[in-house]
């Protein structure tokens, strides 16, 4: 359990820009928003928030609570949510070693902990993330734990314990309701038919539902005020679509799921295969129970399923257990026929070891590989944090932020600014009057180039309002002001090139490096028709005349061709710099020019000509350190 820890570690302290980062970003929001507005466990609020106090309709989240109050212990570190899933994915793997002994031995245990820890890319991945799935996956592993205890003669506390333990996972995630139905069998087990008429079971019982239903009405209130849900109760169309349970590709996706990113193809056979095995325990019969309630959890959340991967992470514990069931058992079974007098039960032996000895490592290679997939950042939520760490920059403090496009409203919570998040520019566009009047200003484009915003629509906000940053993955505007064609740095000699574009000065807001990345933004004015589409480019050197960094492109990344200029045209076109290798050094030379795309010729610099058609001048850098 140690090394699977340390597996988990690889990503401690990436920002949440991996795989689904929308989900975890919502719950990293939640923990900084508690962190820093006051430890109201059951208002849980987001940044996405507009001008509402942001409360939303969700899960009771303890897991971001916790990690709220390791903020507040340890200072705001986004390792730390990440260690807490860490800490419970490895206390989960405990617990089903203590279940898998209980019921089958040590051996059977331990063997279950190997499948949970190794062979399931959702238990590396997600034993990991930002998300309070693992919490809840202990939750539940703990009260069956403790109905299994109960069931079989313990004391009365661990009655008790199973129920507070499930409804603790029901608060935290509404289908860990499932866990009432292995429950319930163990309850049966126990008190027989007299279970109907033992008024502590319908107390337990009805005391859970009730403290679950009380959380989802309030946080379906708390929704009402403001707008905000993750459609739990409201808007839910992840439910009761039965049509969908005839549709083979559901159960293509439920088998990719469980073969590539639950178990991986080696863990479906030794978990179908310890099913398939004879009981040995009574109290086996919950674990089958616990299966099968979380199948019935899939069938009536079936689109949910298709649509979220890791809603099938629930299986996890119970396949795993069962898996460890059925290592155990191959093991006792090569043991025993190595040893018989038999030479066809001593090849049998050879064979099962020979091939589990190939099944297993491959397993644990499948499931490397597939975890690997999840833990890279996603190259357009990695840009969105760029982005976002220049809004820190810029925006002030206290400043909101419309965020539309292809990452809010993971752009909002990168960003550290409350706001609006609309979901396409044409909202923005026809709310214009409205956004000004309610006293927005900042509104920022996430992954504009990646056909999230349509490239008119980016055109319209580029003509209506100034421009004040923009790289590779983002766009920002003042929204208070119309678009300028006056820079606030004017050359007095403003450059020229043939008789076709002329550069008028540039911007450099902030005046400093973000993340080592320079944002200046040039501004072009077209003198007359372009024959082609050409390539602005800026190089930048340091003081000591080394070249330090560059970025080359169409204007606005291709959205506003050459080809497409009017003459008097002013196209504000920002650049986006990595200036890492310029040391901290606090005056740079930028060179700018044109090249035809085609053929890279350089378009000639004939107002200061110069062998190589660059305009060179010098920018002093603020904050420098």
């Amino acid at each position: 359990m140690a090394l699977g820890a340390l597996v988990r570690s690889r990503n401690l302290t990436l920002p949440p820009v991996d795989y689904h980062s929308w989900r975890q970003v919502e719950t990293a929001d939640y923990a900084r928003n508690y962190y820093e507005e006051g430890y109201r466990l059951f208002y849980p609020t987001v940044s996405r928030r507009g001008h509402t106090p942001g409360y939303i309709e969700s899960e009771l989240s303890l897991y971001a609570f916790a990690a709220a109050v390791g903020y507040g212990l340890f200072g705001f570190h986004e390792a730390i949510p990440r260690l807490l899933t860490i800490a419970t994915s490895t206390a989960t793997g405990y617990v089903l070693f203590l279940i898998g002994r209980r019921l089958w031995g040590s051996r059977a245990g331990l063997l279950a902990v190997l499948v949970f820890t190794f062979l399931s890319p959702f238990g590396l991945y997600f034993g990991q993330a930002i998300m309070g799935d693992m919490l809840v996956l202990l939750f539940v592993s703990l009260a069956i734990y403790a109905g299994l205890r109960w069931a079989e003669g313990g004391p009365g506390y661990w009655f008790g314990l199973a129920a507070i333990l499930a409804t603790l996972g029901a608060l935290s995630k509404l289908p860990a309701l499932y866990v009432g139905v292995p429950l319930a069998s163990l309850v049966f087990q126990r008190d027989g038919w007299r279970a109907l008429f033992r008024l502590r079971n319908w107390l337990a019982a009805l005391g859970a539902l009730a403290v679950v239903t009380a959380w989802y009405l309030h946080a379906f209130e708390l929704g009402q005020q403001t707008g905000l849900s993750l459609g739990i109760l409201s808007n839910n169309d992840r439910i009761g679509d039965l049509g969908l349970l005839r549709d083979p590709s559901f159960y293509q996706a439920l088998f990719y799921n469980f073969s590539w990113r639950l178990l991986t193809a080696t863990g479906v056979a030794l978990w179908l295969l310890g099913m398939a095995l004879p009981r040995q325990r009574r109290s086996e019969h919950a674990i089958y129970l616990w299966v099968g309630s979380v199948f019935l959890y899939f069938l009536i959340a079936a689109r949910g399923v298709i649509r979220q991967d890791y809603y099938t992470l629930s299986l996890l514990p119970s396949a795993a257990l069962f898996a460890g069931k059925a290592l155990d058992f191959l093991y006792a079974r090569v043991v025993a026929w190595a040893r018989a007098d038999s030479i066809e039960r001593r090849l049998g032996a050879l064979a099962l070891l020979v091939g589990w000895g190939l099944a297993l490592p491959w397993g644990a290679v499948q499931a490397g590989h597939s975890a690997n997939e999840m833990f890279q950042p996603v190259d357009p939520k990695y840009g969105a944090w760029m982005a976002g760490q220049w809004a820190q920059a810029v925006v002030p403090v206290g400043e909101g932020l419309v965020a539309v496009g292809g990452a809010p409203p993971e752009g909002l919570y990168y960003s550290h600014r409350h706001g609006l998040y609309l979901s396409d520019l044409d909202l923005a566009l026809a709310q214009e009057a409205e956004l000004r009047k309610e006293g927005w200003r900042y509104l920022v484009i996430f992954n504009p180039y990646w056909g999230l915003a349509h490239p008119t629509r980016v055109l319209a906000t580029h003509t209506r309002w100034r421009l004040i940053g923009g790289g590779d993955w983002f766009l920002a505007y003042d929204i208070s002001q119309g678009p300028s064609g006056t820079p606030q740095d004017v050359f007095s000699q403003p450059p020229q090139w043939g008789e076709q574009v002329t550069l008028l000065g540039y911007d450099l807001i902030p005046g400093r490096p973000v993340n080592s990345k320079l944002y200046p933004i040039l501004y072009w004015r077209a003198e007359g028709e372009f024959n082609g589409r050409y390539v602005g480019f800026v190089h930048v050197w340091d003081s000591r005349g080394a070249f330090c960094g560059q970025d080359d492109h169409p204007p606005l990344n291709g959205l506003w061709s050459t080809d497409q200029w009017k003459p008097g045209a002013v196209v504000a076109d920002p650049f986006e710099i990595d200036v890492s290798g310029c040391a901290g050094d606090a005056h740079l030379e930028l060179r700018v020019g044109m090249y035809l795309a085609a053929t890279g010729e350089r378009l000639p610099l004939s107002s200061q000509p110069s062998v190589d058609q660059l305009y060179r001048f010098t920018v002093r850098l603020l904050d420098v350190s």
